[in-house]
């Protein structure tokens, strides 16, 4: 077999453009940036790598010309990940690109997804590798800091580059999203998978306060408007691949928290949908949440979330729970939770 450390080498890579992109995915912080520049970097070092690994590709086709179903299984998952590594490309360099009403760094993911699960199938069939001499020796080590290396050239000259030449791709977001509508209260009205209500009647809507609290209560819409407000500009940075900078009005969550009062046992919080969709978090995080129910000086619209949403400053897009109904103050962790919602 030629070059067997290559293989090696390309599941050590996988395995960190599977971990990096997952962590930058979940986190909106700018001191996090640094995940997904080792994404980017890896992705490129992946790229290196394929000089030695499409050897061994070619090697094996040639060698074995039956068509059985291992070899259409590697060659659907050989196929999906050139793919993947095309999307991405793609949209570093000339997005915001939509398929079929999907961003391409949607997609980009979510056929990650069975490349990954193919791939471990593929890592357990060709277990053997780690046996065959050449594998695991200084050749590895040297093709692997080479393809890395190489990445991190790669990496940093085509975000030069991509200034240079005027590419689109060179005022992205360092999670790569792509700004929309700043402060003009007109951007992109998205929703978690399935997480969109019918519109909700303000005169009938109520916020319910409730859990480790020792005054529960429930406010109607215009009890809400009565109470001290804030106005603030936050990015919100959606995982769909925009970002958007917009002026925010409404109430301080600790405002709410501090009429309800919190029990000894609080330990996190729970915002809810009316939809029923709900995200967690501790309590370190109250004194930046907003509760907004006005977005550039205008009431929200029911796309946005209306009549109250939660903004919170540093995350994600699917933590801005929208159509807020419940605000819940749990005696259990904030970890109590999927990383990413599942509805």
């Amino acid at each position: 077999m030629k070059f067997p450390w290559a293989n090696i080498a390309l599941l050590l890579f996988l395995i960190t453009l599977t971990a990096s992109g997952y962590l930058g995915l979940v986190n909106g912080h700018e001191k996090a940036a640094w995940r997904l520049w080792l994404h980017g970097i890896s992705a490129y070092a992946l790229i290196t790598l394929f000089i030695w690994k499409s050897r061994v590709i070619w090697d094996a086709y040639r060698r074995k010309k039956r068509w059985t179903r291992e070899r259409v299984a590697f060659s659907v998952m050989l196929f999906l990940l050139l793919l993947t590594v095309m999307m991405g490309l793609l949209w570093t360099f000339n997005g915001p690109i939509h398929l079929g009403g999907f961003s391409l760094v949607s997609l980009h993911i979510y056929v990650a997804v069975p490349v990954l699960l193919l791939l471990v199938w593929h890592v357990r069939r060709m277990k053997f590798i780690f046996k065959v001499k050449g594998t695991l020796d200084r050749r590895l080590f040297l093709g692997t800091a080479v393809s890395t290396f190489a990445g991190i050239f790669l990496w940093r000259a085509t975000d030069v580059g991509k200034g240079v030449a005027g590419l689109i791709g060179a005022d992205r977001r360092f999670t790569g999203s792509y700004e929309r509508g700043s402060f003009s209260g007109q951007f992109p009205t998205v929703s978690w998978i399935v997480d969109y209500p019918d519109p909700i009647d303000k005169n009938s809507w109520q916020l319910h306060v409730g859990g480790a609290v020792a005054r529960p209560f429930t406010l109607s819409y215009d009890e809400l408007l009565a109470l001290p407000a804030v106005k603030q500009a936050v990015l919100l940075d959606c995982t769909s691949g925009w970002y958007t900078t917009q002026t925010w009005k409404g109430v301080p969550l600790n405002v709410l928290l501090d009429q309800a009062g919190l029990l000894a046992s609080a330990a996190s919080i729970t915002i809810e949908a009316i939809s029923h969709y709900r995200r967690r978090f501790a309590l370190a995080d109250i004194d930046q949440m907003i509760l907004a129910y006005d977005v550039a000086e205008a009431p929200l619209a029911h796309g946005h979330g209306a009549p109250l949403r939660l903004v919170i400053p540093q995350r994600r897009g699917y933590d801005w729970v929208k159509w807020v109904s419940h605000i819940h103050v749990n005696t259990s962790s904030p970890i109590w939770q999927s990383p990413l919602p599942l509805r």
